[in-house]
């Protein structure tokens, strides 16, 4: 059960600042997706927070800026937008594709994007997604009432398991990450159930298509739920970006990568679950911008539903 004294809602970023620096003792919340879960009984008890600080409705959290080279996402934004809005379908489209995968409706109008990065966790659908798109993280702190940002990769963020670089009173102002209109790209999961699931992997993959459509021009993949911090697959990349595109080339690459994982169970399981979702998205990328049939990946069999879903 939770429980709290006041509960606070600041519509700018000064006021929040204010208001952290009065009150001390408090818990920052957005969606509050993730903490009623952990509060409830069996997990956290009975929790009491003094006071809660919501920042979902200030503004610089909630702005949407989309340009040629660059998409600015405020950490306040919902996966329900981020799955509705059709700019984002437009110029970042595997944002729609890992909303989807995101437990329902509901929770979706509720969960922020900040909140699912912030929290850090192994199996944060998000986070692999916003690294295939070369996310930087921009943070905004007060220090002798000046108000200050930083930027930072989001592989130097995330710190470990619930644990990121964010320092006394900051929060997470927004996300720039790729514009990727030009790229084809794919969003692979799976988990212990079918519905509402969390990870125990899940694969981004984005992929663009040299000019003479016949390799490469450029090859992104991460993964999550498989290490205490969700990773690109650097040695998958590598091979790939250049290469021809082939069957040959997809299967060699697909088990390049697969020393990431460092569960602590179903470690074979899970090689062999991060190598198919490889091939798989990959593939899936692809034919939303060639024809298969017309390249030299033909009759491949790609739905092995008995190691990636077992």
């Amino acid at each position: 059960m939770l429980r709290y004294d006041k509960y606070y809602i600041p519509k700018d970023l000064n006021e929040y600042f204010n208001l952290a620096e009065d009150i001390k003792d408090y818990r920052i919340v957005a969606g509050c997706t993730d903490t009623l879960p952990w509060a409830r009984d069996g997990r956290a008890g009975d929790v009491y927070i003094k006071n809660i600080i919501d920042i979902t409705k200030i503004a610089d959290l909630n702005r949407f800026i989309i340009k040629k080279d660059k998409v600015i996402l405020g950490s306040a934004i919902t996966f329900q937008k981020l799955f509705l809005d059709k700019d984002i379908r437009q110029n970042v489209k595997i944002l729609p594709q890992v909303a989807v995968w995101f437990a329902d409706d509901q929770i979706r109008e509720q969960a922020t994007i900040g909140g699912n990065i912030v929290n850090a966790s192994p199996a944060a659908d998000g986070t692999p997604v916003f690294l295939t798109l070369n996310c930087n993280v921009n943070i905004v702190g007060q220090k002798n009432k000046q108000n200050y940002q930083r930027n930072i990769k989001l592989e130097k963020f995330i710190l470990g398991r619930n644990n990121v670089d964010l320092k006394n009173n900051e929060i997470i102002s927004h996300f720039e990450l790729d514009n990727i209109m030009d790229y084809c790209c794919s969003f692979e999961k799976v988990g212990h159930r079918r519905s509402l699931v969390i990870s125990t992997v899940c694969v981004s993959c984005v992929v663009r298509i040299a000019d003479d459509k016949k390799t490469f021009s450029d090859v992104r993949l991460a993964v999550g739920g498989v290490s205490e911090i969700p990773k690109r697959l650097l040695n998958t990349e590598k091979f790939l970006i250049g290469k021809l595109i082939n069957e040959e080339n997809i299967i060699k690459a697909s088990i390049l990568d697969l020393d990431v994982i460092n569960s602590r169970s179903r470690i074979e399981y899970r090689k062999e679950v991060l190598k198919n979702f490889i091939i798989r998205s990959i593939i899936n990328s692809l034919k939303t911008k060639i024809s298969l049939k017309e390249n030299t990946i033909n009759n491949f069999y790609l739905d092995k539903k008995e190691s990636i879903y077992a």
